[in-house]
């Protein structure tokens, strides 16, 4: 079994996800965001961005890793409302703190919604981002008018040589339109992966959204396992449908042992240079949990900070849940982030669909079983 350190930011493998604006003309129910939020046009500058990249850089240089990978991940609010010559400046300031001279390899992923997104960013996104799009697609939770946008974007993308993947958080709109439609429809427009997220509580989405759209984790559950069976069924008529993100990651890592999903490899930087991840009160309702600010402090004392180690250990001891930490699957469960499971319900790590797929583990293609071992 691999140990904690093998799967954090300290063994040199950091998820930087990416949020130096939070701007964003969209208004989702699911979104984590204020409206203040969405609107505000402050934004963390190339020059300060430069002085959290070199503070990471001298952490890694102090360590004396040979080897670093920086996984850039664009997050938001929506990257693109940052402009392109913020986007371009930012990345050459990324490569120039982190290069590969220095052992370090880089990987650039942008999450868009691709709507109102000008066709002259595919030239980036092959120059930067190895030919690929991560795009939102939540169906008609957002109304018919952004389906038709999304798809006419998704068109462009692909007639462009893009190779586009899409996250969905699942709401009761996807429910209604079913796993087996969904599917097909993705394989239709040439999305090549697909992720599906549970629908979380936050306090934007409290005054309603969340009671409207969110199902419950038994339904997650339920999509997922009729996703992926409808999955199994193209694939054997010879089809191609759009890998399907869960299903790998849970085959995964159940080659990484018991503390493979903990968060330990990722953090969250904010437009005021908070290093933050999600966290929950209240049960299950998700905020977000500074850990230090990067550019008043060393990213070593970031790391160390009170509250990062209080939030590793809750993550360690599966937020203190006796469901959880007794759970034969709690390496390869679907819990992004622990938090308290809602009574009466499947678990968040989505118990039910882990138990669904390993039961159907015998009948799933040789190709897909080994390539999992490398997702």
């Amino acid at each position: 079994m691999m140990n904690l350190e093998s799967f954090s930011i300290e063994s040199g493998y950091f998820v930087f996800t990416m949020m130096p604006s939070l701007r964003c003309s969209l208004n989702c129910p699911h979104c984590y965001l204020s409206k203040e939020q969405r609107r505000s046009k402050d934004i963390l500058s190339v020059e300060n961005l430069g002085r959290a990249c070199g503070k990471v850089a001298d952490y890694y240089r102090m360590r004396g890793l040979k080897q670093k990978t920086i996984v850039c991940y664009w997050y938001g609010g929506e990257p693109t409302e940052m402009g392109q010559e913020y986007f371009e400046s930012a990345v050459v300031t990324i490569g120039d703190a982190f290069p590969a001279r220095d052992g370090y390899t880089v990987k650039h992923t942008v999450l868009s919604s691709l709507i109102n997104v000008d066709p002259s960013w595919h030239a980036l996104f092959h120059k930067h981002c190895g030919g690929e799009i991560q795009t939102s697609f939540d169906w008609t939770m957002r109304g018919a008018g952004y389906v038709r946008h999304w798809e006419r974007s998704v068109r462009g993308a692909r007639l462009d040589g893009l190779r586009v993947s899409t996250i969905s958080v699942v709401n009761r709109e996807i429910l209604e339109f079913g796993p087996e439609q969904v599917l097909d429809y993705l394989t239709d427009h040439g999305v090549a992966e697909t992720s599906w997220l549970p629908f979380m509580w936050n306090e934007q989405n409290d005054s309603g959204a969340y009671t409207r759209f969110a199902p419950t984790m038994r339904a997650y559950s339920e999509f997922m396992s009729r996703l992926t069976r409808h999955w199994l069924k193209l694939r054997a008529t010879g089809a191609n449908p759009p890998e399907i993100g869960q299903m790998r990651f849970i085959l995964a890592q159940q080659a990484k042992g018991g503390l493979a999903n903990i968060a330990g490899q990722t953090l969250f930087l904010l437009p005021n240079g908070d290093f933050v991840l999600p966290d929950y009160r209240n049960g299950c309702q998700e905020f977000m949990q500074p850990f230090g600010n990067i550019l008043s402090q060393d990213f070593a004392d970031v790391l160390s900070s009170p509250a990062r180690r209080a939030y590793l250990r809750k993550q360690v001891l599966r937020n203190g849940n006796a469901d959880c930490g007794g759970c034969e699957h709690g390496g390869h469960c679907l819990m992004e982030f622990w938090k308290e499971n809602r009574n009466g319900d499947d678990c968040f790590g989505a118990k039910g669909y882990v138990e669904w797929l390993q039961a159907e583990r015998d009948r799933l293609p040789g190709d897909v079983l080994n390539q999992s071992r490398l997702y």
